[in-house]
């Protein structure tokens, strides 16, 4: 038998060699030091190679073009790739693989055809600077010239009738009424305080209801919200108020909210169904702000009118007179009222800590260091070495601020987390106390069926629910949610889907455990089966997407009505305009007869039509994205069907592990491997600096319009150090992008290319697209 060899593998010599290799094996990622050392002469304001671009910083002036490229035929079908073309304006020495493909596409470019320029928002040859884009670290500034929230707490009266009492009040609907989904058209509300990018949708009997919002409506509402809370609001929402996101022209409406504000308090107070899919840096706060006052709000006026209750109930018990029940339904099943998801600790932790602030100083918390321990910052390793300190920090923070706030050194990234919170009003001695001065107990890591909100992962909450000796688990504690609020939902379409899908179908079952329920004072539309038409549910994400569009339309149906906001995307704030490399892009209409099917028709055309060129010409340095796992295995197994070994591509997904990202995106860079397989989840994740890159096909529009930009920034000539040239197989053609959409993608393209362009490319009997940077 022969004995195994024990001499070890030799590694890199040298500290700064096993420094770098160190790093690599860390990050995957790679730091030059000679540019490591320029960017600390500037004060680390240059751009380290390895990073993806950081676009505004550097971006003086961006114009971009589009043209409609009609095909030789009206109909996809005549669009021949490798057919030999007498074009005299076609270079001989450009056509080269992809390139090739998209002066295929492109062929008849000459006859007659629309051209529309669009300069970037930054058209001015100065700087842009970090602080004029708004993207700043979210701390309050102290300018004393910005306007700061001015109007008596005490004296705001109560106008109307209170929204909790209204909605929770209704009588149930009647008998199979519940089980008909309402299917109307959605109508735009106008809003003369917001500006024009920025639009409404409501159901029809809420635009006749709020037929323009404005001050007086948002007062209104706030007028109702619980007074030791209210009087948190004008520091807490101080820096929302003084940037006032999203603002028409016109004078300020009111004194308390920013005008984007004002616009979606009264319908988030009255319990409507919303969909906000406009968060951004700049209004981030804003919304953030309304929920937590939401959330909270719900919750103290709830407890107090059971407490009121019962201060009733037993004095009339004192009295021995009859109790009628009728008037006291104030209760659900369980006590968890409010249900928050959010994708990471990290993000839970901001949230709980924005409540806290909002109650004040009169609150006491329990359990407050367990709480610091578990969704706290990560401690950071003391072992590492200062320089390896420097690089990662570096390299992390050119992945960009929403990477950085997510994933970044110290950012507690978990998404396995959940947690109940129990609040009870602070009892004093004495007489009465008044009630902005009432304090509020918080006591976190309370049992969820003893808890009023919960707050929790997907992940989470699945895992909670799920339990091996019973058939489907506990879940009888989500049976009386009242109002599910779904924060960074982009983020969680990041994660797993599934899992909160699976969520969404457990909440607001009949229970079927009896644990001690009163069920005089349980609310009627409960018993009647249909709490899940009185819960509210709220989603907050960065766009709009499909798969959220339609969890959204079908878990959220309650009975005051649902809103949608959304943003228009203006030609200057389209991502396209933030490509710095010069670069064709080609926009290829992919014909779809349905939404189930378009994976299957870009994955055909891609078949027919992409992959044919890419074998006849052997093209290197062709990098596919592919946003969806499911997708890249249909392109996998299709490469590898085509006789396409596995020495000819390479593949970076979010399943692989590092080493073998690092290694493929080595021999990808040194031209060993032609072609590159990337995943959408597998950038979002690692933001990864692809090298090595020249042609880009992407299989489908990135979910993430900030992707565009920094999948196109990564395209150069740029060669290993050291490679030996081969003439035969040189490629000399230009960079080029060739973008597959569908009809279904209009979302997608919307955010890349700007509202005006997105519904000609998608509704225009054109299928051809070019845009020039």
């Amino acid at each position: 038998m022969a004995k195994r060899s024990l001499t070890k593998k030799k590694g890199p010599k040298g500290k700064k060699a096993r420094r770098a290799a160190k790093l690599e094996r860390q990050w995957g990622e790679h730091a030059d030091e000679e540019e490591l050392k320029k960017a600390s002469n500037r004060g680390n304001k240059s751009r380290l190679v390895g990073g993806p671009s950081r676009i505004k910083s550097s971006l003086k002036k961006s114009t971009i073009e589009l043209r409609d490229v009609p095909s030789d035929s009206e109909t996809e079908d005549n669009v021949h790739i490798g057919v030999h073309s007498d074009d005299s304006d076609v270079e001989s020495d450009s056509e080269l693989g992809l390139n090739t493909l998209l002066k295929k596409i492109s062929r008849g470019a000459k006859s007659k055809s629309d051209r529309m320029e669009h300069n970037s928002h930054l058209d001015s040859d100065e700087e842009f600077s970090e602080d004029e884009s708004g993207e700043d670290s979210g701390e309050d500034s102290d300018d004393d010239e910005h306007e700061v929230i001015e109007f008596d707490v005490a004296n705001l009266k109560k106008k109307g009738v209170n929204p909790y009492l209204n909605h929770f009040s209704r009588d149930p609907l009647p008998a199979g009424s519940a089980d008909t989904v309402e299917k109307t058209s959605m109508k735009k509300i106008k809003t003369e305080n917001l500006h024009e990018t920025v639009v409404i949708q409501a159901s029809p009997h809420l635009k006749k209801q709020y037929e323009c919002a404005n001050d007086s409506m948002a007062m209104e509402s706030l007028g109702h919200v619980r007074k030791n809370i209210l009087k948190q609001w004008t520091n807490i929402n101080n820096r929302a108020y003084r940037t006032n996101v999203d603002a028409s022209s016109k004078p300020r409406s009111q004194k308390a909210f920013s005008e984007f504000q004002a616009a979606i308090y009264p319908f988030l107070s009255s319990y409507c169904d919303t969909q906000i899919t406009c968060l951004n840096r700049e209004n981030r706060n804003d919304i953030e702000n309304m929920l937590v006052l939401h959330a909270l709000n719900h919750v103290l006026t709830a407890n107090n009118d059971i407490t009121s209750h019962n201060n009733v109930i037993r004095e009339l018990e004192k009295k021995e007179e009859v109790v009628d029940t009728a008037e006291y339904r104030d209760q659900g099943y369980t006590r968890p009222k409010v249900l928050i998801l959010l994708p990471t600790r990290s993000t839970a932790y901001d949230f709980v800590k924005a409540m806290i602030n909002m109650l004040g100083q009169n609150c006491q918390v329990d359990n407050e260091e367990k709480f610091e321990e578990e969704f706290g910052s990560d401690t950071l390793d003391d072992d590492a070495m200062d320089e390896d300190e420097k690089k990662r920090k570096a390299i992390q923070k050119m992945k960009g601020k929403e990477w950085n706030e997510l994933f970044a050194d110290g950012v507690n990234s978990d998404d396995d987390f959940k947690i109940g919170i129990m609040m009870s009003n602070l009892k004093t001695k004495g007489k009465k106390t008044k009630e902005e001065n009432t304090g509020v107990s918080v006591k976190y890591f309370s049992d969820f069926y003893h808890s009023d909100i919960i707050i929790a992962s997907p992940l989470g909450l699945k895992m909670a629910t799920n339990d091996e000796n019973e058939e489907d688990g506990d879940i009888d504690f989500l049976s009386s949610i009242e109002v599910l609020i779904t924060h960074q939902a982009d983020v969680l379409l990041m994660q797993n889907w599934d899992h909160m899908a699976t969520i969404l179908s457990r909440l607001n079952q009949q229970p079927k455990k009896n644990s001690g329920i009163d069920f005089g004072r349980v609310r009627n539309y409960l018993l009647e089966g249909q709490a899940s038409k009185w819960r509210q549910s709220i989603m907050v994400s960065r766009f709009a997407d499909p798969q959220l569009i339609a969890s959204f339309n079908r878990h959220a149906t309650s009975v005051a009505g649902k809103i949608k906001v959304r943003r228009k995307v203006s030609s200057d704030e389209a991502s396209i305009c933030s490509v710095l490399t010069k670069v064709r892009q080609v926009f290829q209409r992919v014909p779809c007869d349905s939404f189930a099917t378009q994976g299957e028709s870009r994955l055909k055309y891609f078949e027919n039509i992409v992959l044919p060129q890419l074998l006849r010409t052997k093209q290197k340095h062709t990098l596919i994205y592919i946003p969806s796992y499911f997708d890249f295995i249909s392109i996998r197994n299709l490469m590898l069907k085509h006789e396409i070994a596995q020495m000819h591509f390479v593949s970076v997904t979010e399943y692989a592990r590092q080493s073998e990202m690092n290694r493929g995106r080595a021999r990808f860079f040194q031209g060993r491997k032609r072609i590159m397989l990337y995943t959408g989840r597998a950038h979002f994740f690692n933001r990864y600096h692809i090298r090595g890159a020249k042609h880009l096909i992407l299989f489908g529009l990135p979910e993430n319009a900030e992707f565009y930009p920094e999948l196109l920034n990564m395209l150069s000539d740029e060669k290993p150090k050291g490679a030996e040239e081969d003439l035969e197989n040189l490629d000399s053609s230009p960079m080029s992008c060739l973008n597959l959409f569908t009809k279904y993608d209009v979302q997608s393209l919307e955010r890349i290319v700007g509202t005006r362009h997105s519904d000609r490319m998608v509704k225009g009997d054109k299928k051809t697209f070019l845009f020039n940077s």
